[in-house]
């Protein structure tokens, strides 16, 4: 059986709400541990990357020594500026390329992966400090250090040393292998471990690349002062503190917008609940029935009804009292809930009637449902309160339309319902 979620006036507002709920998943991810094909794709690719790193160094040549003091101060730098996230989708968008960019230029070229690798989990150990992610989850920012290997390598190779304005073509290229790297560490990650369709990353990965390009300026700049005075990296610290803000206050608005997700989708969920037995009411059944006539009519699919009505309710209500009937109500509502097949609906539509909604179901589909029906109602009982239900049944084709369906499940539930009552007078 499913649920379906509320039908929303506005698809701006819909796609608003799905997309703070997928960053509230995001959020929750960072503070579990990594299980499972997650687990697996994301020490394969963190380990790829360490290799990966340690022979650029090995190999990338530099005519630029190595200082520890300057390095250290970059990854302390880019430490701290990883922590300014502006959260997006299944992932954030980080204004790291403020500091990637001049280490480009101060470090020599095949350090800045290792050196990137330790700025970022160094804001890791920040952030578990912080209980802001689970101690496994550090080991994903391995992941994210790709982007730093495309451009070490490009400008390695095309255009090593000072920022020169005419390297302005290598450094564009160098960009777009930091996106495409990036991207391709993304996907495998998130494609492969979790399952997660492109599409949905998609969006995502392009707000990032927006985001390092629109910052790749002003980064360039700053590498032009650092080049010349290493300590001149520190002039980024306020416009990091400046972007935290906005970050932060994005981030109030995404939680506003989770919370008034989880009020519209409770909302929702009520509005469509039978409070007696928490099945779909009338309404959901309605809703249910217009989407299914929707895709009856565009793709010929077919659909069956069951409709199932409890016999002598009023008798059992005189007998016993209506909580007793109420009782039993509720009983034939767990047991047609045990009979339905995952992604029928299911619905109270009256006091005593009951309606399947059989989606990819035609005649031999809905006879097996109608036997594991059938099957559960043989012990309907509520306590010591026994009872019994009528069922009627019909699929579209062969009826040529759902609500002809609709009217002959319910002429065959009439002729079950006096079958039943000259039975057992």
């Amino acid at each position: 059986m499913s649920a379906q979620p509320a039908n929303l006036p506005d698809a701006g507002v819909a796609r608003s709400l799905a997309d703070a709920s997928e960053i509230a998943d995001a959020r929750e991810r960072r503070h579990s541990r990594l299980l499972g094909r997650e687990r697996t794709v994301t020490l394969l690719l963190g380990s790829a990357f360490v290799f990966t790193a340690t022979a650029c160094a090995a190999l990338i040549p530099s005519a630029r020594p190595f200082s520890v003091t300057v390095a250290a101060l970059l990854v302390v730098v880019y430490a701290v500026v990883s922590q300014v996230e502006f959260e997006i989708g299944p992932g954030s968008a980080v204004p790291t390329q403020l500091v990637l960019v001049p280490m480009l230029f101060v470090l020599p070229l095949g350090a800045v992966p290792l050196c990137v690798a330790g700025g970022l989990l160094l804001g890791g150990v920040f952030e578990r400090l912080r209980a802001r992610r689970h101690g496994e989850r550090v080991a994903v920012l391995l992941c994210s250090s790709w982007h730093s290997v495309g451009p070490a390598l490009v400008i390695g190779v095309l255009a090593p040393g000072a920022p020169r304005w005419e390297h302005v073509s290598v450094y564009v290229l160098a960009f777009v292998a930091q996106c495409g790297l990036d991207a391709g560490a993304v996907i495998v990650r998130h494609r492969l471990g979790r399952e997660v369709p492109i599409s949905r990353l998609a969006p995502a990965l392009g707000w990032v690349a927006l985001v390092d390009a629109a910052l790749a300026p002003v980064a360039v700049l700053v590498a032009l002062a650092v080049f010349d005075e290493p300590a001149a990296i520190l002039c980024v610290l306020p416009l990091a503190g400046l972007l935290q803000n906005l970050g932060t206050q994005r981030r109030r608005r995404i939680d506003e917008s989770v919370m008034l997700g989880q009020a519209v989708q409770d909302a929702s969920r009520v509005a469509r609940s039978d409070p007696l037995t928490g099945i779909g009411n009338r309404l959901a059944w309605q809703e249910a029935v217009e989407r299914a006539r929707r895709s009856h009519e565009e793709d010929g699919s077919p659909v069956s009804v069951l409709l199932v009505d409890l016999n002598r309710l009023k008798e059992t209500n005189d007998t016993y009292g209506h909580d007793a009937g109420d009782r039993l109500i509720q009983a034939l509502a767990t047991a047609l809930r045990a009979a339905a097949r995952e992604g029928d609906e299911l619905a109270r539509i009256g006091g005593d009637e009951f309606a399947v909604l059989l989606i990819d179901a035609d005649e031999h589909g809905h006879e097996e449902v109608a036997k594991r029906i059938r099957r559960q109602l043989a012990g309907l009982a509520a306590g010591e309160v026994t009872g019994s239900a009528s069922l009627g049944a019909a699929s579209c084709p062969p009826c040529r339309s759902l609500d002809e369906a609709f009217r002959l499940a319910d002429e065959r539930l009439y002729r079950a319902k006096l079958w039943a009552r000259s039975t057992n007078p």
